[in-house]
């Protein structure tokens, strides 16, 4: 995710003048803001921020919850994997809301005052190599030499703590102790098996389920429900209506993505157009031209973002409203994402299995190869 930050950050300096946003149809309760800075982790911001509105919504509980301790631990996840595919597999920042969801029962979760983003934000935005890099070095020079040393593991961990931080085994929370995993399942009572993820491709046929085929699904293991594209949008409308945000992968190198500068992103003819009126006229979406583009390899799995509601323009253009890390934003983080776009660039989204119609629970029940 986010190989495009680089440029996003580099036009914040002609970001549009203060402009009203789109009008709220409906917006659902989400935590602040969070900043990502160059850490290429979106990916666990927007999912943790996904699972930080079931908190509110299931116990009335804002918990702000650390990004980077789920992200430190698909780092060994992902680590482990490279050394025993000698180097062979992916080895980077990016990565799915469902790594996010498997790290979490994996490894369990700390709110952020335990193990805070602002040292590993802080680090990859004045940094000339960043953490992967760092690692995957650290990595190469292990398997540089046969055979491997067998602590190799504690090194890179130790790697990795020595810029990020070293989270606590045990913690104090509302006055009771907790370990990452007890924290988990005792308050946030966790259970990665509540969400499906949902895509639309041809190449496949509808109404199964497969492993997408793109670089950060490292795991190649989480089978999604393929639907046609009418419905994976009536989906993720039905999803906010029914009082659920969900994740959603898109594209942001496309042509129109132009949160960073005016908050929008439409589906244009022109990549950074910087319109900043939601009723500008957009190019058509269909399942074909979807299909060609991303088997172009023009389509790509970018960003992850937080869906949190639905808008609708002057003239009744609907929009999803995102909760976005990527930085400042005319709307001060939030975007507008028109239903174009989404219809091109979303190339997936995570939703609480609750917001489904039991049509698509039946379809995704029992997938197999899923790695939880």
């Amino acid at each position: 995710m986010n190989r495009l930050i680089s440029i996003a950050v580099f036009l914040l300096p002609v970001c549009a003048l203060a402009q009203t946003p789109p009008q709220t149809i409906k917006q659902l309760p989400a935590g602040t803001v969070k900043y990502q800075g160059n850490t290429n982790t979106c990916w666990s911001f927007s999912t943790t921020s996904m699972i930080e509105s079931g908190e509110i919504k299931n116990d009335n509980k804002n918990i702000d919850l650390s990004e980077l301790f789920t992200a430190r631990n698909l780092y060994i996840e992902k680590a482990k994997r490279y050394v025993l595919s000698n180097g062979t597999t992916l080895f980077e920042a990016g990565a799915l809301s469902h790594d996010a969801l498997y790290g979490i029962r994996k490894y369990g979760a700390i709110p952020n005052e335990f193990y805070g983003r602002d040292k590993g934000v802080s680090f990859s935005d004045h940094t000339s190599i960043q953490l992967d890099a760092i690692l995957k070095n650290y990595l190469d020079s292990v398997l540089a030499q046969k055979p491997i040393n067998p602590d190799w593991l504690t090194g890179f961990v130790k790697k990795h703590d020595a810029i990020v931080g070293t989270p606590p085994a045990k913690f104090t929370w509302e006055g009771k102790e907790y370990t990452p995993l007890t924290f988990e399942r005792e308050v946030l009572k966790f259970n990665p098996e509540d969400y499906v993820t949902i895509t639309s491709f041809t190449h496949h046929p509808f109404y199964t389920n497969f492993a997408l085929e793109i670089p950060d699904n490292f795991l190649l293991a989480e089978p999604y429900l393929n639907v046609p594209l009418n419905e994976l949008i009536n989906i993720a409308k039905g999803t906010i209506d029914k009082g659920y945000t969900f994740a959603v992968d898109v594209d942001l190198s496309n042509n129109g993505w132009n949160c960073t500068n005016s908050g929008y992103a439409l589906y244009e003819d022109k990549r950074f157009n910087h319109v900043n009126n939601p009723d500008t006229t957009e190019m058509a979406y269909s399942q074909g031209l979807r299909q060609k583009l991303f088997e172009s390899l023009i389509t790509q799995d970018d960003h992850l973002i937080h869906v949190v509601g639905i808008a609708k323009s002057k003239n009744g253009k609907l929009f999803f409203i995102l909760k976005d890390s990527l930085g400042p934003t005319p709307f001060k983080g939030y975007d507008y994402l028109s239903i174009n776009y989404f219809g091109i660039n979303a190339l997936s989204i995570t939703v609480p299995k609750k917001a489904l119609d039991k049509k698509y629970l039946d379809l995704a029940q029992n997938k197999p190869g899923r790695p939880f």
